[in-house]
């Protein structure tokens, strides 16, 4: 039993060969509906269907543009008027830009429009031919009509584009003509009017075929790390904690000096960190801060002796790409923060670095802190552990005595990574007194800095830090 716009479909074909064309203008239906229609009564054997790819040649941009103004050389020679002209005088009234002028020296000589010719110290521009080649193709083409065995000429040019369509025709065979013939009273919609007049009872309803395959449609989704990223900003919200942001591109200062990092540490040579090419440097603004900041470096504060070295402010304001997230810690402590205070930041960090499965030289980091009177390293242990576990879904976790030159205590944190071992996500401690004091601070502070990329890996079962950014369309569906 056919379905109603198959009858329609086998009704416009049955008395000649159709085009898609034909078919939609006598149906009414649109031209994928037409198609889908035909291949169906194909498989039917009630149709026959013929194909084919025809190349066709037509007028690429800069072709339809000279299809209406002419060719730079049309126009060039049309200011000589049939006259001989200085090459000057024909440029300035061709009304030609700077870039066509050039285009149509070259050509209006090629084509034998004219020829140039020089004459007492000065260069003319002489008629000789009366008609454009390229413009009377490119108005034959504009038409419709063919140009034989000019196609290589005007694609030498680019004037013209190759442009492959489908042509599909459909013939009605025998057993359609044979259906075509039968009543049909099969409908494949019940509507109002239907049910207005009762002639549904006498109609036939198409049934459903549940297990009829259908084309995989492919639909816009996030990105699986952005989405982990929304998902950790979301619940370190859930858990009091404020979000701050800043930008790549940080001065030493913030990234390292304030961070009471000296300025001979092995971490400021070029190969820890990406300096920034062509740009001297920038400013810290609060001028308080920089001198206490130089005092915890030269001599020390709260009760510490510094490095005891001569600090130099020319290193300090020199621009870089952030190493890491702790120098928004450094700003906003620096801005006077009152307790108790949690704020983290999930951006990203450049380091030079060998690639591979666990290292990139870009990536993000978590960083986060807690400015309060009661805490402690204990305290910092547990924010750790439930950060792994409840936020990043960490299966095992194991914490290390460690070194940082802003932090002491100091920590770094262990999880498990599935077929690759325990592998190190990241650092934390206690912000260390003459660090504090130089940004002004008179509480204990908390920090961390987690390597997002690595706690992302172990809870997307992911085991190259590669496939975290991956642009392969096939694997992100899946």
């Amino acid at each position: 039993m056919l379905k109603e716009n198959e009858l329609l479909v086998l009704n416009a074909v049955k008395k000649k060969t159709c085009t898609i064309e034909e078919i939609t203008s006598a149906t009414g239906l649109s031209e994928s509906t037409v198609m889908s229609v035909l291949s169906s009564l194909e498989e039917k054997q009630l149709v026959s269907l013929e194909k084919q790819v025809v190349t066709k040649i037509v007028l690429s941009k800069e072709g339809l543009l000279y299809s209406d103004k002419g060719t730079p050389e049309k126009r060039l020679f049309d200011s000589l008027k049939g006259k001989e002209t200085e090459l000057n005088e024909a440029l300035k009234h061709s009304g030609l830009s700077d870039f066509e002028k050039g285009i149509a020296l070259q050509w209006i000589v090629k084509t034998n429009l004219a020829k140039i010719d020089k004459k007492n110290d000065k260069t003319f521009l002489v008629p000789v031919g009366r008609e454009s080649e390229f413009d009377s193709l490119i108005e034959l083409l504009k038409e419709g009509e063919p140009v034989f065995g000019k196609e290589k000429l005007l694609s030498s040019r680019k004037l013209v584009e190759l442009k492959e369509e489908k042509n599909v025709t459909a013939t009605v065979t025998n057993l359609g003509l044979k259906a075509s013939s039968e009543k049909n009273d099969f409908v494949s919609q019940l509507t109002p009017q239907l049910l207005r007049d009762g002639s549904w009872k006498n109609k036939k309803f198409s049934s459903y075929d549940l297990n009829t395959l259908v084309k995989q449609v492919d639909f816009g989704r996030k990105h699986p790390y952005k989405q982990f990223v929304r998902g950790i900003k979301e619940k370190l919200v859930g858990l009091g904690f404020k979000e701050v942001h800043g930008h790549f591109v940080e001065l030493e200062f913030w990234n390292m000096d304030a961070l009471f990092m000296a300025q001979d540490h092995p971490a400021r040579e070029l190969h820890d960190v990406f300096m920034v090419d062509g740009v001297q440097s920038g400013e810290v603004v609060d001028k308080n801060v920089l001198n206490q900041v130089k005092k915890a470096h030269e001599s020390g504060l709260s009760g510490s002796k510094g490095w005891q070295y001569k600090w130099d402010a020319e290193i300090a304001t020199r621009l870089v790409l952030r190493s890491q997230t702790t120098t928004l810690s450094a700003r906003q402590l620096a801005s006077g923060l009152k307790p108790p205070t949690k704020l983290f930041s999930i951006g990203r960090v450049f380091r030079p670095d060998e690639i591979d499965w666990k290292h990139f030289i870009e990536f993000n980091q978590c960083e986060g802190i807690v400015l309060d009177d009661s805490v402690s390293l204990r305290e910092l242990l547990g924010y750790l552990k439930e950060f792994a576990v409840e936020v990043f879904g960490a299966k095992k976790v194991k914490f290390v005595p460690s070194y940082f030159p802003f932090t002491e205590p100091s920590v770094e944190m262990y999880t498990q990574v599935p077929g690759k071992g325990m592998i190190e996500v990241g650092g934390a401690g206690m912000f260390r007194p003459e660090m504090l004091a130089g940004l002004g601070v008179k509480h204990p502070v908390l920090a961390w800095g987690l390597g997002i990329d690595r706690l992302a890996m172990n809870a997307m079962g992911i085991t190259d830090i590669r496939d975290l950014f991956t642009q392969n369309l096939e694997l992100l569906r899946k």
